[in-house]
């Protein structure tokens, strides 16, 4: 039988799972790692922690495939999107990754404002000018490090390093490229419009392919290392959160998915190009080569969660599911602590870098526990403002299928149930992003006709339904609308630019 490889390159980890083509997972081996937080709004990955995760990764699957005999297909690769890695020629990167979350590049998102529209770029690429994606920080580079950018052969992101050091090629797809605001979503092509307006020299850009396109053999020094044979297929599956979608259905219209690890994606399926008028909705390629999806994220939910853990939660034996029974004894409400969720800026739909995280109404009676509680409360109701975001734009959405690492936690998926008043689904095997990218290669490989059957063999129909609760969804309704009114209270007094003015 078949095997695939994949390689799943998060923010907190990288991991590599053997599937069978039947979507049944005979290994894993996870590396684990943090991000560097600075100050001024800086957020980076030492590459190196990817360099030694996916040795490590690679060669224990590796050696899990020759023990047992097995076959490898194709490594199958996917990845977070829209952080940036200046590469030399040779592969030397010439400096940290700035990852997706790093805000660094304000100003320029301010540049490409003043030089072209808001309303011109989001239709020209699908996207904001937002610190965000990769256009802006690349350009942070060349104005604030020309030294770096001049040496830098290519400007990269994750999956584009993945791929390098497998391959030795510098190739990407247009599910990463949609998350650089450098491609026309249009026709899924670098724009010459968006080049010419950032000064980004085009050639410092990857070659563009579609999802799922080979990258190329792996090499024999990298089969060497890892025990898996020279010249096995390495192909680029795509975005993480794109291929999350393919896992969860998410292939027709009126189907969406919320996936939640480091942050969190409301993903929804397009056959064609959609904008929001008030442009908070995103338009990315879909791992599907030539269809799209719709996209609202929050940048921090479940690393607020890891972040509270490690903090407030003081020994190795500690785990969430201990913390989970704090939350759910707290009660439906928290004892009134609300959470805003936005450590490190705010996404969807509010598109405000300046913003920041806050516990509101706490008193001396507030224990760990509702503060727990609020936390998982937040990121749900946060979820559910996007829903009905994307409802504005398509109509209703009737289900919302989940996965995610806090989806492991049957009570975060009953509170999103009940905060959106809709059923959740939630399917056996959590890692959805990486089960796309194998359905991505059972696809490109011809082992399944189209990503339909992929699905169905992969995935199946069976999941667990969580139904929600009327009454706690009425007291949740009412603590959405005093969040909303609690952030535009402050972003509107202009705290958060005051606060943020002297460190940005």
């Amino acid at each position: 039988m078949e095997n695939i490889l994949t390689i799943d390159v998060g923010t907190m980890s990288i991991r590599a799972i053997i599937y069978d083509v039947t979507g049944k997972s005979l290994f894993t081996s996870a590396f684990e790692y943090h991000t560097i937080i600075g100050p001024e709004g800086l957020v980076e990955q030492d590459t190196k922690d990817w360099v030694e995760g996916l040795a490590k990764v690679m060669t224990e699957a590796g050696k899990f495939a020759k023990e047992k005999h097995l076959s490898v297909e194709a490594v199958s690769v996917t990845s977070q999107r829209a952080s940036v890695i200046p590469i030399a020629k040779d592969g030397t990167t010439l400096h940290n990754a700035v990852t997706w979350q790093d805000k660094r590049s304000v100003d320029m998102c301010e540049q490409l404002i003043d030089n072209m529209r808001l309303q011109n770029i989001y239709r020209k690429t699908g996207l904001r000018a937002n610190p965000y994606f990769s256009l802006p920080k690349m350009m942070w580079f060349k104005q604030n490090h020309p030294d770096i950018y001049k040496k830098a052969y290519k400007l990269i992101g994750v999956q584009d390093y993945i791929i390098y050091l497998l391959t030795g090629n510098f190739k990407t797809d247009w599910t990463q490229a949609a998350r650089t605001m450098l491609m026309n979503i249009k026709n899924f092509e670098w724009s010459k419009e968006m080049i010419a307006v950032s000064g980004v020299d085009k050639n410092k850009l990857c070659e563009l392919c579609p999802p799922s396109s080979l990258a190329g053999g792996l090499t024999s020094a990298y089969a060497k290392k890892t025990g898996l044979p020279e010249g096995v297929p390495v192909l680029m599956a795509g975005g993480d959160q794109q291929n999350a979608a393919l896992a969860l259905n998410v292939l027709s219209k009126g189907k969406a998915e919320a996936n939640t690890g480091t942050g969190s994606f409301l993903i929804v399926h397009s056959n064609k190009v959609a904008f929001d008028k008030k442009c908070r909705v995103l338009c990315s390629a879909s791992a599907v080569p030539g269809k799209w999806i719709s996209e609202a994220g929050i940048f921090n939910s479940g690393a607020i969660y890891r972040w509270f853990k490690e903090q407030f939660y003081q020994g190795k034996d500690i785990t969430f599911e201990m913390i989970n029974k704090e939350v759910e004894a707290a009660g439906v409400g928290a004892h009134g602590v609300v959470l805003l969720p936005h450590f490190e800026g705010s996404a969807a739909p509010n598109w405000n870098p300046m913003a920041k995280g806050l516990f509101f109404n706490l008193s001396l009676g507030t224990q760990r526990g509702d503060l727990a509680r609020a936390i998982i409360e937040g990121i749900a109701m946060e979820i559910a403002d996007n829903i009905s975001l994307i409802e504005d734009m398509i109509g209703n959405l009737e289900q919302i299928s989940v996965a995610g690492g806090m989806t492991k936690s049957a009570l975060f998926n009953q509170i999103q149930a009940d905060v959106s008043y809709r059923p959740v689904v939630r399917k056996a095997n959590s890692e959805a992003t990486s089960i796309g990218a194998a359905m991505t290669a059972a696809v490109s490989l011809g082992i399944y006709k189209n990503y339909e059957e992929a699905y169905k063999k992969f995935v199946g129909t069976d999941g667990q339904v969580y139904t929600p609760n009327a009454a706690n969804h009425i007291v949740y309704d009412e603590i959405r609308k005093r969040r909303r009114e609690l952030y535009d209270a402050i972003n509107a007094r202009g705290v958060y630019a005051s606060f943020m003015r002297n460190i940005l």
